[in-house]
């Protein structure tokens, strides 16, 4: 119907294509492009690249309408050549999409500009590029540093995040890379803003962070009669704020995937309340309900918001306070929950098989009521 000479002589003026990895399209894809299809003299195959996005690329020629067109009949293509068009664009694009899944070059995510740059770090493997990337707040604690160690077993790049004990992070970090696992350390303070939004731009740099585990909160106790006005700032800005200042940069680049999981860390002190934590209980019954407004905020998009609320945790925070006598009294498994079983819960609400599962706060506090 159109012998090889016509096919040579074919320009693809438009083509829809899904971005191949970040690449200078008006340059890289050009080359790429007439290395597939068979050309000759001044035809090519995209004389100007206007515009590319995720869905499109968007392109001029001009050629097309050159009077020495063979192609060209009374300033008019043929209905047969724009199937030639639309058959050469789609064996262009399948053997574009080949080639990508065959070696695909280094790219990161840059979120200001929403897309996927061929210009990756040198220190950070192929492995994980291609890694869902998580990020745990309060990661050097007991707990947290349970949950890294889960994730990273399930397969996740951990970003491994702490503040006071930041030589803990990286310890952390060390043992999970010793095991074969994948994971870096990050420290900033979740209750400041500006530190937490910077710090968390430059992780953005590397690429969305798909899993969020908030698990930063600290203690600060007494009775409310004799609290001081920064013992209750001071936990609610960790414990509450921090939710916020961690959670909100990462939403957009999160929503760009169309996938992602958000775990907060609360306590059972969040849901029945703790003489003496009237603080810490206000945090932590804050984020209940922030829980539940995001998750119908975020649901549509693929990204589930749940919370989870620890009783009693084996842990140096729990063992000088809780002594056995007391853990059988108040809890009727008779023993104090241990963080790998909290990280259990937090890896399953993490993975694929928890998606149906958002705006819930589960507790895990052996049938304390």
């Amino acid at each position: 119907m159109i012998d090889q000479w016509s096919k040579a002589k074919t320009t693809v003026f438009a083509l829809r294509y899904e971005k191949f990895h970040g690449w200078n399209f008006s340059k890289c894809l050009r080359d790429e492009l007439c290395t597939l299809i068979p050309q000759s003299g001044r035809m090519c195959l995209l004389d100007d690249v206007q515009d590319w996005d995720k869905e499109a690329i968007l392109c001029l020629s001009s050629t097309h309408l050159a009077g020495d067109n063979p192609l060209r009949k009374r300033g008019r293509l043929a209905a047969v050549h724009g199937l030639e068009y639309g058959a050469q664009a789609a064996a262009v694009r399948g053997e574009l999409l080949m080639r990508a899944s065959a070696a695909p070059p280094r790219r990161v995510y840059r979120p200001r500009d929403g897309y996927w740059s061929a210009k990756g770090r040198d220190h950070h493997s192929e492995r994980e590029l291609s890694m869902k990337r998580s990020l745990v707040t309060g990661g050097s604690g007991e707990i947290g540093a349970a949950i890294c160690r889960r994730l990273a077993t399930d397969g996740l790049h951990v970003i491994v995040h702490g503040h006071l004990h930041p030589e803990r992070a990286q310890a952390l970090v060390d043992e999970i890379r010793e095991r074969g696992g994948s994971a870096r350390a990050c420290a900033f303070d979740v209750g400041d803003t500006g530190a937490a939004e910077q710090a968390i731009s430059a992780l953005l740099d590397e690429g969305p962070i798909q899993v969020l585990i908030n698990n930063a909160g600290i203690y600060d106790d007494a009775p409310l009669a004799g609290m001081r006005p920064e013992q209750w700032r001071r936990v609610i800005d960790v414990g509450l704020h921090g939710f916020f200042n961690v959670t909100r940069p990462l939403l957009l680049p999160m929503i760009g995937t169309r996938w992602g999981r958000i775990i907060s860390l609360s306590s059972v002190a969040g849901i029945l309340g703790n003489r003496g934590q009237t603080n810490y209980a206000a945090a932590k019954s804050g984020l209940h309900g922030a829980t539940k407004s995001l998750a119908r905020e975020l649901a549509s998009r693929g990204i589930t918001v749940n919370a989870i609320a620890p009783g009693i945790i084996a842990g140096h925070a729990t063992e000088n306070v809780f002594d056995e006598a007391t853990v059988k009294v108040l809890v009727p498994m008779k023993r104090a929950g241990k963080p790998e079983e909290v990280a259990a819960l937090a890896a399953f609400l993490a993975s694929e098989e928890a998606g149906y599962i958002s705006g819930q706060v589960i507790s895990i506090n052996g049938g304390m009521v």
